[in-house]
């Protein structure tokens, strides 16, 4: 039997999804971001930015930045967010409120392919990122890290923990992929039940294509 205050924690973590994903913006109001207009597949590209978040994946990890400048075919464009993803292993020393250096590879979000599947592209506008970068090179430009966030991070980690600890694998990491956006170790039968009743956009699965042959 689940204890009282991991149900209100349970509850408290889906209000807090529930805000996240109805409180963004229609797909209708949203437009191409100047990078996503200059850039297409495969074009190559250097920026520098403040990273915002990370989260690890099976075979990747996901550096999401803000505050970004690209170069990119000649120009110089100001992007506000960017989602890179860098092979694992290798990102060690970055952490939250880094500011990093990459060059890399522009991939472009999927958009749903049928309707009630996760619309990828849409998902990730919404949040105000437009382009995914697969990079190849980086470099730590400052070290100056963000406490808190580092420490939300730590957290986030030790509800994983927890959850699967109490609840077991299959129905733990279930629940880290709603309550944290932590899709590792989800079931690949249960995303496809997400997705075939058109509620892929709670466990904010990632559908790019195989790429490198690195699966999300």
């Amino acid at each position: 039997m689940i204890k009282r205050p991991l149900c209100m924690a349970c509850l408290l973590f889906l209000a807090v999804q529930a805000v996240r994903v109805f409180g963004l913006k229609s797909a209708a109001d949203l437009q191409p971001s100047a990078l996503e207009r200059a850039a297409s597949e495969g074009t190559r590209l250097t920026l520098a930015g403040t990273v915002d978040r990370i989260e690890e994946k099976e075979k990747v990890t996901a550096v999401f930045l803000k505050d970004n400048t690209v170069s990119v075919r000649g120009q110089h464009i100001n992007e506000s967010k960017l989602l890179v993803y860098i092979e694992q292993n290798s990102t060690a020393e970055i952490k939250t409120g880094n500011i990093i250096q990459v060059s890399g590879e522009v991939s472009p979000f999927d958009p749903a392919r049928n309707p009630g599947n996760f619309d990828q592209k849409a998902y990730y506008q919404r949040q105000g990122i437009h382009v995914l970068v697969w990079a190849d090179d980086f470099s730590v430009l400052s070290s100056e890290a963000d406490r808190v966030k580092e420490f939300l991070s730590a957290l986030r980690s030790r509800w994983k923990t927890f959850l699967t600890g109490h609840l077991g694998e299959y129905y733990g990491n279930t629940m880290s992929a709603v309550l944290l956006g932590d899709k590792n170790g989800l079931d690949d039968e249960m995303k496809k039940l997400y997705q075939k009743n058109g509620i892929g956009h709670l466990l904010a699965i990632n559908n790019t294509k195989i790429k490198r042959c690195v699966l999300c």
